[in-house]
């Protein structure tokens, strides 16, 4: 049998047509196209169209080979094309690849850039939202003005320390004087329990992204309450008992530099870097754990406030700052009622006497200053310390006067004379802080360990014990109202707490 051959192409059709008017056979695909090209047989010249044309039924034919495969050499010229249209294209794939990852690492980054800015948005955020809430506490905490006042006089105005409130401090100081000659202290503990003195716990109550405890203080009637402030710019009330912070005060915008509690009420005062003291009220009296709100915001300072004290009355409390000043406030008006300026140097702490008659700061001239409250003049000026004083505390019977400073050493002065009666060196860096027991018995000092100090004499003390426990400078140190208890903060974020065996 003849095969079939395309009148068109000459090679045996795949897909085979036949038309009875021109009588010849046809590629189906060739044929079509023409027909709809023209509709003319290419062969005969004779109109076709698609009606003109009929399938027909025949073996599908096997396409020949090309010329080109029909030898070796033609056979590896095929696949040397082949392989060279591979590595093309496969060159074309790693191109396309860089390319892709070029524009994937453009996006991370601009990804990365768009977390920043969104972080930074929050950060901004955030410090609004407590500029906002300053804004409203002062808001609330402001009074009406006068007819005729204006906001300026309403805000400079003191209430100045009238003879009324100097009587009322000189009956006080009267009383205090009398009670403490024949006051004892039951419970107090000896040198050898001091001694004995091991650490029950460690606590990181502050944030570790600014890490740094700066101050502490244990309440005067309950060891189980303590207040600290750190570099995070809280303040944390913390309950021994259940060794967990109970209360987390917000407000301030820089450092917290120094917190106390006021001996007989559900109050808590912080001072801070960022030129505010805030007096934190406790919502339920009977509950000192329940929530505090900020009752008032000092503004007073035109620079870190360092140092707090409240005066023994218990209805005045003192700030001192590095703008040279320091102001007496009081607590049920919120009014500040006098404000000490222009001094000599900046504050680095300021406490009052036992008393309540006297005062004294620690200046960042390396001295001492002693005012008399009822007439606010210097009284007195302790040189000798040879770097800025830091920290200073008072005994409970009044005359002694310790003092911590940058040179490493802590001074005690009989304020009797005034005269400078011993000096320890404490540490080759800096002393952070000191502060008298309950009792008088007792100096703490916090460097770069934490010491106990004791009265061997009536002139003298001497090292009973020291504390290595904390990894960086000791901020802060308190014994508990019997001394048989002690607290200290450090730089390592950490709280510790002693106790005797």
């Amino acid at each position: 049998m003849s095969t079939i051959v395309c009148a068109i192409s000459g090679h045996a059709p795949e897909e085979p047509v036949f038309s009875p008017k021109t009588g010849h056979v046809y590629e189906k695909r060739l044929i079509d196209q023409l027909i709809q090209g023209g509709g003319v047989c290419p062969v005969s010249k004779e109109l076709l169209t698609l009606d003109d044309i009929v399938d027909m039924k025949a073996n599908k034919a096997v396409r020949p080979r090309p010329a080109s495969a029909a030898s070796i050499p033609g056979m590896l010229g095929l696949m040397q094309g082949e392989w060279d249209s591979l590595i093309t294209e496969t060159y074309e794939l790693k191109s396309h690849l860089d390319t892709t990852r070029k524009q994937l690492s453009h996006a991370l980054y601009q990804h990365d850039a768009a977390c920043r800015v969104i972080a930074r948005l929050l950060r901004e955020r955030d410090a609004a939202r407590n500029q906002v809430g300053q804004l409203q506490d002062q808001l609330a905490a402001m009074k009406p003005m006068a007819a005729g006042e204006t906001a300026e006089e309403v805000d400079e105005s003191e209430t100045g320390l009238t003879p009324e409130i100097i009587a009322r401090m000189t009956d006080i100081a009267k009383n205090l004087s009398r009670s403490r000659k024949k006051r004892e202290n039951p419970g107090l503990a000896s040198v050898e329990e001091i001694k004995t003195m091991v650490c029950t716990g460690d606590f990181k109550v502050h944030q570790s992204t600014a890490p740094g405890i700066l101050c502490l203080d244990v309440h005067k009637e309950d060891d189980n309450r303590i207040v600290t402030g750190g570099v995070d710019q809280q303040v944390m009330i913390f309950d021994v008992a259940q060794k967990k912070t109970v209360q987390k005060l917000v407000g301030h915008s820089k450092k917290v530099s120094s917190v106390i509690f006021h001996p007989t009420k559900g109050v808590v005062l912080s001072a801070s870097q960022d030129m505010t003291a805030r007096v934190w009220t406790c919502t339920d009296q009977a509950n000192w754990k329940a929530p505090y709100s900020c009752a008032h915001v000092v503004k007073k300072h035109r620079a870190e406030v360092t140092d707090l004290s409240v005066h023994p009355l218990g209805d005045f409390f003192l700030t001192s700052s590095r703008d040279k000043s320091w102001a007496i406030h009081d607590f049920s008006t919120h009014r500040c009622v006098r404000h000490m300026q222009e001094q000599d140097s900046g504050y680095g702490c300021m406490k009052f006497h036992p008393d309540g008659l006297i005062l004294a700061g620690g200046c960042e001239n390396n001295t001492v200053q002693v005012w008399d409250i009822k007439d606010q003049v210097t009284v007195a000026t302790l040189s000798g310390h040879e770097g800025e004083v830091t920290a200073l505390s008072f005994s409970e019977n009044g005359y002694y006067l310790a003092t911590a400073s940058m040179d490493g050493t802590v001074k005690l002065w009989d304020l009797r004379k005034p005269l400078n009666i011993q000096t320890l060196k404490v540490s080759d860096g800096p002393v952070n802080y000191v502060r008298f027991d309950a009792s008088g018995q007792y100096l703490s000092v916090g460097g770069s360990t934490a010491q106990i100090y004791n009265f061997e004499s009536k002139a003298n003390v001497a090292m009973t014990t020291e504390f290595k426990d904390h990894e960086a400078s000791v901020m802060g140190v308190c014994l508990g109202n019997t001394s048989k208890t002690f607290a200290s903060v450090s730089m390592d974020q950490t709280l510790r707490l002693y106790k005797v065996k």
